[in-house]
């Protein structure tokens, strides 16, 4: 899937969120996006390459909510306590097999495996207690189309 397509799919999601703001004040999508730029000192600082997909949904659209999925921040807010990609990574994954860009809320991650400092470009569940990891997606724009645009 290709962003020109997601951002397709997207639009309902989008308006729901707009009308909820200005309805009730509260976002669908919150658009914390990053620049290219501030990718690329995360990427540097993990020690990554992250897929290209990932980057072009978060330049575009941002991290935090996103309809049902609640992804990372590139760029953390000063108010928050450390739940934007990196500080999670360095906590969750310091060995950097992993790069988790969305909590399950169970304790169990979204993310990239990475090889050779390369993250894939399918979305795998990792379960934080013992259990094989999954492959749920095979990119990541595939992945919030069957996951965040759909409860």
């Amino acid at each position: 899937m290709e962003l020109h397509e997601f951002a397709a799919l997207a639009e309902p999601l989008l308006a729901r969120s707009a009308a909820g703001e200005a309805e009730h004040g509260f976002a669908l999508v919150e658009g914390r996006t990053a620049t290219a730029d501030e990718i690329a000192v995360v990427e540097r600082r993990l020690g990554i390459a992250l897929p290209e997909k990932y980057k072009a949904f978060i330049v575009r659209f941002g991290g935090g909510m996103f309809g049902y999925v609640e992804l990372f921040p590139v760029v953390a807010e000063p108010q928050e306590y450390g739940d934007d990609l990196c500080t999670v990574n360095d906590q969750e994954f310091p060995d950097r097999s992993f790069v988790a860009v969305a909590a399950v809320g169970t304790g169990d991650h979204w993310g990239f495996p990475v090889e050779d400092g390369r993250c894939l470009e399918q979305v795998w569940f990792h379960f934080h207690a013992a259990g094989d990891d999954e492959i749920v997606a095979a990119d990541f724009l595939k992945f919030l189309a069957a996951h965040a645009l759909r409860p």
